[in-house]
């Protein structure tokens, strides 16, 4: 079983906007994204409830006969209605920093996106099947440094609708094959 971390397509605004749209280069990521993943075994499509990332998933549901379920657990690290100058201050910093450096709201965040990827994963599992979660660049960071030991924010560097492949067992998560594009 393996779970496929998408990052979502690039979007059409910047941090200015808390919930943009897909650019239209982002549309053709998503729809080259979901050719890529076709032939998979996925029964399930987890998706952050934020426009991009259901923009990106709408022609992985269609390629893969799946329904998106929205989680907010695989959402933002920054809620949408953070004020858009306090979000670009912080982000630089924050993406440069470690976990064990956080506020012990961004480390709990942080816990549950990857007790949502290991429950979401073992389901699957559970089903013979694969999970598809499209998601956001710190999120999906969250994973790859879970599957590492690694402490950084941003363990690796990413692009829009990079697909990330790791496992999920009891034991937590093990990392296959990082940002591929």
């Amino acid at each position: 079983m393996t779970i496929y971390l998408v990052r979502h397509g690039q979007a059409a605004a910047g941090s200015e906007d808390l919930d943009p749209g897909l650019a239209e280069i982002g549309h053709q990521q998503a729809r080259v994204t979901a050719e890529a993943l076709r032939g998979r075994r996925a029964i399930r499509l987890v998706v952050s409830p934020l426009r991009r990332t259901r923009e990106t998933a709408e022609p992985i549901a269609s390629a893969l006969a799946l329904t998106a379920e929205l989680r907010e657990e695989v959402a933002e690290v920054f809620a949408p209605d953070m004020p858009a100058d306090q979000r670009v201050a912080m982000i630089g910093p924050f993406m440069a920093g470690r976990w064990s450096e956080q506020p012990e709201a961004l480390r709990q965040w942080r816990q549950r996106v990857v007790d949502t990827l290991i429950e979401a994963g073992l389901d699957a599992a559970a089903r013979d099947g694969d999970l598809i979660v499209v998601s956001h660049y710190i999120a999906i960071g969250v994973a790859i440094g879970e599957a590492l030991g690694d402490d950084r924010v941003v363990p690796a560097p990413m692009a829009n609708c990079a697909i990330t492949a790791i496992e999920a067992g009891h034991g937590g998560l093990t990392l296959v094959e990082a940002c591929s594009v």
